[in-house]
């Protein structure tokens, strides 16, 4: 019996041997076959690189060639193989699930991370806070509540699903290039501002193709922003003198619906642009490196985050006089680690007065004090924008239809689940922009343009 156990065994066991033994010969031919990288590179962090040698892309400058693949798109820099060379790879080194290991390494950007994971632009806090108490789901809007926690615990309340399918496409834990369509270009951690560029743009200016890299940029175009900030308020849109007018498509032009539309298909005007726009500023000269990314605290509200106020700019001398000290103070945030009392802005200053120089095209514009009326004492709870606001886009009469037994796209977890939401509105206009008080956390009292959205 055990004589015949032995012969079973060695004849299932030696076709075994002989298939292993041809699949691991035409492996090693393979790999064998494959072209080898010429060169061998050392970085300059002193790392041996062997991708130079088969990817001719040119990054940005302050990202070269110098630093080598792997220092931002890990993998395995020490193979000639490419199966070995590319395991372990990431293709957008700017992910938050995996920035740690990228932009946040030692040596690089690491307060930047904390600032940005903690960031309204990466929790959503105030949105999934507000909605959740106006929703009944929480007893008041300070929840500590964020994309990160809600895709973790797979959360699916009503008011959480809602938020999920209709708007969250526009956090920082998006996956550039994993939602559908306009929204693909939306998210992808540090790169959804601090990416420019297309492949198609470049070859259009008689780039290479195997050297087009997308290019990492510290200056954000207006476009980066306006691609989530034209919902809800509309900043983005109405800074530009751009209204979303009604859905149906008119005037006609040549009989057919006019050709002003979004990415996403809504139709709009053109309306006067606000006055920093005419100017030539774009977001970033006003909104600050720690009002966008943060300083690292998990705020529940925009009003929170924010520093920057008109009355920085538009103030009498020796306030600015403060400010622009405090701009060139680099034991401040963010090269330092004193809080600055005064928002960093970029001010020049000569014999004649100071200056907001721009960070796009360092176009210099004169700081002006504000009229004689702005600095009465029976105007003092008025924000700027409650007299200098000519329209603003008002949406009235929304109202939510949800569909138990429907899928719709989850945009947190970028697949289709159950639940379909649709919103639906009465009108939309723009005169005489509607008047509040806002109530802040300090319990002090302002009073505020409101945007219904």
């Amino acid at each position: 019996m055990q004589k015949a156990l032995l012969s079973y065994a060695s004849l299932v066991k030696g076709p075994f041997v002989c298939i292993f033994l041809v699949i691991s010969s035409l492996f090693a031919f393979s790999h064998a076959a494959e072209k080898a990288p010429q060169t061998v590179t050392l970085t300059k962090p002193g790392q041996v690189d062997m991708c130079l040698g088969c990817h001719q892309e040119k990054p940005d400058k302050a990202h070269g060639r110098e630093f080598g693949c792997a220092f931002c798109h890990l993998g395995n820099a020490l193979s000639a193989n490419k199966l070995d060379a590319h395991r372990g790879m990431v293709k957008n080194p700017g992910e938050l699930k995996f920035v740690e290991r990228t932009c946040g390494q030692a040596g690089c950007h690491t307060r930047q991370i904390k600032w940005s994971k903690n960031s309204l632009m990466a929790t959503n806090r105030g949105i999934l806070s507000t909605l959740r108490y106006y929703w009944g789901e929480y007893p008041d809007r300070n929840e500590d509540i964020s994309i990160e926690s809600i895709a973790a615990f797979n959360t699916h309340t009503h008011a959480v699903d809602y938020f999920r399918k209709l708007c969250g496409s526009c956090h920082l834990w998006v996956e550039k290039g994993k939602l559908p369509d306009f929204m693909a270009q939306k998210g992808g951690g540090c790169t959804a501002c601090h990416f420019t560029g297309t492949k198609e743009e470049f070859l259009a200016k008689g780039g290479k193709k195997e050297e087009w890299h997308p290019q990492i940029i510290k200056k954000i175009p207006m476009e980066n922003c306006v691609r989530c900030h034209n919902r809800s308020g509309r900043i983005g849109l109405s800074y530009q003198g751009i209204y979303e007018s009604e859905g149906y498509g008119v005037p006609f032009e040549a009989g057919k619906l006019k050709s002003d539309t979004l990415a996403d298909g809504r139709f709009y005007r053109k309306f006067p642009e606000d006055i920093h726009h005419k100017a030539g500023m774009v977001c970033i000269d006003c909104h600050t490196q720690r009002e966008v990314m943060g300083d690292g605290q998990r705020h529940a509200h925009l009003e929170e985050q924010l520093e920057v106020r008109c009355e920085h700019c538009h103030t009498q001398r020796p306030i600015l006089e403060l400010i622009f000290e405090a701009s060139k103070d680099n034991s401040y945030y963010p090269k330092g680690k004193r809080t600055p009392l005064w928002p960093r802005l970029s001010l020049e200053k000569d014999e004649n007065g100071l200056y907001l120089k721009t960070k796009m095209n360092e176009k210099r514009h004169e700081l002006k004090p504000p009229a004689q009326d702005c600095t009465r004492p029976v105007h003092k709870n008025l924000s700027c924008q409650a007299c200098h606001s000519t329209w603003v886009p008002q949406c009235y009469g929304c109202h939510v239809r949800y569909k138990k037994a429907e899928e719709q796209l989850d945009k947190v977890s970028a697949r289709n689940t159950l639940g379909l939401w649709q919103e639906f509105r009465g009108f939309i206009r723009h005169e005489v922009p509607p008047l509040g008080v806002l109530e802040k956390r300090d319990n002090s009292k302002e009073i505020v343009v409101l945007v219904p959205g």
